[in-house]
C-alpha cells in the first residue's frame, strides 16, 4: 500500500445557473461538445432562473439546434427531452475542418458559437487502480490514466467516467411471501420467486467534468493523472467494479473556459448551483452581443478504456464495506390479530418487506422473518439484466 496526494486533479460540472451582483439574471446556459467519435452529438440548453433556486430551466418548445461544418454541411438537432437535443443524424468531427454551433430559440433569438475545431490527439494508455491513502488520511481505491500525447503538443485534458458495479443482496431467500387469501383468517404461502433477485448491477454517470493538472509528463506521455477516488468503505466496490474512463483532448481556450469556470464556482455545479459571477464563453446572441451567454462549444478528441477489479484484489481477507442499508432480521407481524386484522397481510401488500426465512424462534414475533425490500432484493438498487461489456475474473 503506497500514500500519495489525491489532487492532482480538480473536478467541476460545466452548467446551471448564474447571478450577478443583486440582480438576477436569465442567462442561456449552452453546454455542447462534439467529438471525433461516430455517434448521435448532444447540446444541452437551459436558462438560470432564480438566485434562490437552485435548478435550471431548461430551454424547450423545440428550439432550432443545429452545428454546421466548413465544407457547408448541416446537422439538425432534435428535442428528445426537456432541454436536451440530440443530432438527427450520426456524425463525427474530423480533423482540418471548422465547426458552428447555431441556435434559434422559440422566441426567435439567434445564437452561434465561434468557429472551432478538432486539437491535437491524446490517447489513453493505460488505466489502472491502486490502493492508496489521500491527502485527507482516507483509505481506498485511486483510478489513474496514463496517456500519450502528440509531440511537442501541451495536453489539455479532461475526463469523464462510467462506472458499473455488482450488487449481491445479503438476506436473499429463493422464496418470497405472497398473500393466498385476502380475508379472514387469511392465507399466505411461500413461492419461488419469477425474476432474478440476489444479484444486480447499476451504473453511475460522473456529474462534474474533471481537468487534470500538474500533469507528470515524460516524453510524449502523461502519467498518472487520478480520474477518481473510492474511499475503501464505500458499497459500490464490495464485489466487482468497473469503470469506462473517457479522455477528451480539449483545445486551449476550452481548457481555459472550464479552468476559470473551476477557480470561480469552488467545484460548485454551474447547471444546478449558484455561481458568483459571469465567465464569458464563446456562445453570443448574434443581434444582441451584449447579451451574456454562459457556456462554451467544443470540438473534442475522445478515447476511451474499461477498467474491471473485484474487493479482494485489494483487500483480500477484509470485511466487505457495509451494504446499501442497514440489513436486520425483522420478525413480520402476526397473521391475524384478536380484532380480526392482518399486520402480515399489510406488510406483504406494502412491498417494502420480503420474507428471508422462516422464524425458528430467533427474533420475537411473527412466524417469517422478513427484512427490508432491498436487503433481500437487488432490484431495488440496481438493474437485475447483466450489461452487455459486464465480465467476471
Amino acid at each position: 500500500m503506497v500514500s500519495v496526494l489525491a489532487s492532482c486533479v480538480e473536478p467541476f460540472d460545466i452548467s446551471g445557473e448564474v447571478e450577478t451582483g443583486e440582480n438576477i439574471e436569465n442567462f442561456l446556459v449552452v453546454e455542447a461538445t462534439v467529438t471525433n467519435e461516430p455517434k448521435q452529438q448532444e447540446v444541452l440548453l437551459g436558462r438560470g432562473r432564480s438566485f434562490a433556486n437552485d435548478s435550471l430551466q431548461p430551454v424547450t418548445q423545440n428550439a432550432n439546434v443545429s452545428v454546421v461544418d466548413g465544407n457547408g454541411n448541416r446537422f439538425s438537432f432534435t428535442e428528445t427531452e426537456p432541454g436536451r437535443y440530440v443530432s438527427d443524424q450520426m456524425f463525427q468531427a474530423l480533423p482540418n475542418t471548422t465547426y458552428q454551433l447555431n441556435i434559434q430559440t422559440a422566441q426567435g433569438s439567434s445564437y452561434a458559437s465561434e468557429l472551432v475545431s478538432l486539437p491535437e490527439t491524446a490517447t489513453i494508455a493505460a488505466v489502472y487502480a491502486e490502493r492508496i491513502i489521500n491527502d485527507l488520511g482516507v483509505e481506498g481505491i485511486a483510478i489513474y490514466v496514463d496517456s500519450e500525447i502528440m509531440p511537442g503538443e501541451a495536453p489539455f485534458l479532461r475526463y469523464q467516467y462510467e462506472e458499473t458495479y455488482k450488487i449481491i443482496a445479503p438476506l436473499w431467500s429463493p422464496l418470497d411471501i405472497v398473500v393466498t387469501d385476502p380475508n379472514p383468517p387469511y392465507g399466505f404461502d411461500l413461492v419461488a420467486r419469477e425474476q432474478e433477485e440476489r444479484v444486480c448491477y447499476d451504473t453511475r454517470l460522473s456529474n462534474r467534468v474533471i481537468q487534470a493538472t500538474n500533469l507528470r509528463r515524460t516524453g510524449n506521455q502523461v502519467n498518472r493523472n487520478l480520474v477518481r477516488f473510492i474511499p475503501s468503505d464505500d458499497f459500490m466496490i464490495s464485489h466487482r467494479y468497473s469503470i469506462l474512463v473517457r479522455q477528451l483532448a480539449q483545445a486551449a481556450d476550452a481548457y481555459s473556459f472550464y479552468r476559470t469556470l473551476n477557480e470561480q464556482s469552488g467545484n460548485q455545479s454551474l447547471f444546478t448551483e449558484i455561481q458568483p459571477g459571469f465567465i464569458e464563453g464563446n456562445v453570443s446572441n448574434t443581434g444582441n452581443p451584449n447579451e451574456k451567454v454562459l457556456g462554451f462549444f467544443e470540438v473534442a478528441n475522445v478515447s476511451q478504456e474499461r477498467l474491471f477489479f473485484n474487493y479482494d484484489d485489494f483487500f483480500p481477507d477484509e470485511d466487505l464495506p457495509p451494504y446499501a442499508i442497514n440489513c436486520n432480521f425483522l420478525a413480520a407481524p402476526p397473521p391475524i390479530t384478536d380484532a380480526g386484522t392482518s399486520p402480515l397481510k399489510d406488510a406483504v401488500d406494502s412491498g417494502l418487506f420480503v420474507y428471508i426465512a422462516n422464524n425458528g424462534g430467533e427474533v420475537e414475533g411473527g412466524p417469517y422473518l422478513m427484512a427490508r425490500r432491498a436487503c433481500g432484493d437487488c432490484t431495488v438498487l440496481g438493474s437485475n439484466q447483466v450489461p452487455d461489456f459486464w465480465t467476471e475474473e
